[in-house]
């Protein structure tokens, strides 16, 4: 019934990934289900990569592993994935071919450029780097309407029956490409905006396009809504950065709609909203280990059992997570309490006896979320004791406070606040296109 009223709402996409809509509308109500799921896509997934990757073979050759014990491969992380990516992937596409096509579409603003592979036409992305490596991504025609299909699924409620309306869909983001305009079709009108333009021109686009659903970066969407766009989607959808309690809130009052995210990387879809509007792994088609970092925080070891152009088979990531194990919609999937940010981006400062006691993004933000009169803020760790706190306003009273709720909240996690060194400067915006990191350490 739902691929039948599919069949006729969307004619020109072939049905935009129905396997992917499906699994995305699956119910899986235990973990036992979640597990049972798991175990089926594996057993077609593992042995098909094995035979198609090198690099995937190898590393359960090394590791004397056969296909059935996939969960126990040592993982690996982003600079292997890229060291290893001729190996890796299974179009037979080389890294060069990858980052030449990839650096021209970022040069030109061009997205649409593909390389020809003889399993079919594959795009190409790259990661903004935000953990300190750019990683390079390959999407085959399977993946692209895979993932159109799931995030469709998950956006246009109830799907297909939402698509009965036309809808206009607005991306904010820095590269466009052949992902987003999968979900194109005689129902789904898509836009894409080029965050490198001038905010008056992003705010006046989508004053003219009133779209039914608005997708960006909250810190750019923020932006726009104050630099006067008028627009009011169903929906609002937050990705590529951390959303803030209070951006959540500027965002739902000034766009009048509810607001929800996407958790995606390099390394593919990770999370999508429930029907309650809360974010959940996907674990309809990823497969997601924990290992715990202390404080009730994990940092996720993703395999995706149905992604196959570029295997991800046991990868650690570097994101830092707060998970909760239950939601009211229903699903067994693991929601997503908070992302609390990159490993990368945790504060190692000073403690008692020589200790260097981690504070993470997330404690930071806290402490600093309802300063008086405070606009915007940074905060780097400059070297083993030092601290650059950039904020706007720059006038005393809110550096001030700002430095005292610092203080006081470092002070509750153990740091030795006297041996700590405060840095203030007034906050400078970051480059057009660069990933909003609000608390960062880029000194060792």
């Amino acid at each position: 019934m739902r691929a039948r009223a599919a069949e006729r709402l969307l004619p020109d996409t072939a049905l935009i990934g129905l396997e992917g809509v499906a699994a995305a509308r699956r119910r899986l109500t235990t973990r036992d289900a979640v597990r049972a799921r798991h175990g089926r896509l594996a057993r077609h997934q593992i042995p098909w990569l094995l035979q198609h990757s090198a690099w995937t073979a190898q590393r359960f050759a090394e590791a004397d592993l056969p296909p059935e014990r996939w969960w126990q491969l040592p993982p690996v992380g982003k600079r292997e994935m890229m060291a290893h990516f001729d190996a890796l992937n299974t179009v037979g596409v080389r890294l060069e071919e990858v980052l030449a096509l990839a650096h021209e579409a970022e040069d030109t603003r061009d997205f649409t450029g593909t390389l020809t592979t003889a399993a079919g036409e594959v795009g190409v992305g790259l990661s903004t780097g935000t953990s300190g490596a750019r990683g390079a991504f390959l999407v085959d025609r399977e993946d692209r309407l895979r993932w159109a299909g799931t995030v469709l699924a998950a956006l246009l409620r109830p799907f297909p029956w939402s698509l009965r309306t036309p809808q206009r869909v607005a991306f904010f983001l820095r590269a466009d490409g052949t992902l987003y305009r999968t979900a194109a079709s005689s129902r789904v009108q898509i836009d894409f905006h080029d965050i490198l333009r001038p905010i008056e021109q992003l705010a006046a686009a989508l004053t003219a396009t009133d779209p039914t659903l608005v997708v960006g970066p909250p810190s750019v969407l923020r932006a726009v809504l104050e630099a006067g766009a008028r627009a009011r989607p169903e929906k609002v959808v937050s990705v590529a950065e951390v959303l803030e309690d209070g951006t959540r809130s500027v965002l739902e009052h000034g766009f009048e709609a509810p607001v929800v995210q996407i958790y995606q990387a390099t390394e593919g879809m990770l999370g999508l909203p429930c029907a309650a509007g809360e974010l959940h792994l996907a674990e309809e088609h990823v497969h997601v280990e924990t290992e715990p970092l202390g404080g009730g925080l994990v940092r996720p070891v993703l395999t995706d059992l149905r992604r196959r152009a570029q295997p991800v088979i046991r990868h650690r990531l570097d994101d830092v997570l707060d998970l909760a194990p239950d939601c009211s919609c229903g699903s067994a999937t693991r929601r997503i309490r908070r992302i609390i940010g990159r490993q990368d981006d945790a504060l190692e400062l000073p403690g008692p006896g020589g200790a260097q006691i981690t504070i993470w993004p997330d404690f930071v933000r806290g402490a600093l979320s309802d300063v008086p009169g405070l606009e915007e803020y940074r905060v780097l760790q400059t070297g083993p004791a030092m601290l650059r706190v950039e904020t706007a306003p720059s006038s005393a009273p809110v550096r001030a406070e700002v430095r005292e709720r610092i203080g006081r909240a470092l002070r509750r996690q153990g740091v030795l606040w006297d041996l700590v060194t405060i840095d203030e400067h007034a906050w400078r915006p970051a480059p057009a296109g660069t990933k909003l990191r609000r608390v960062l350490r880029t000194g060792r």
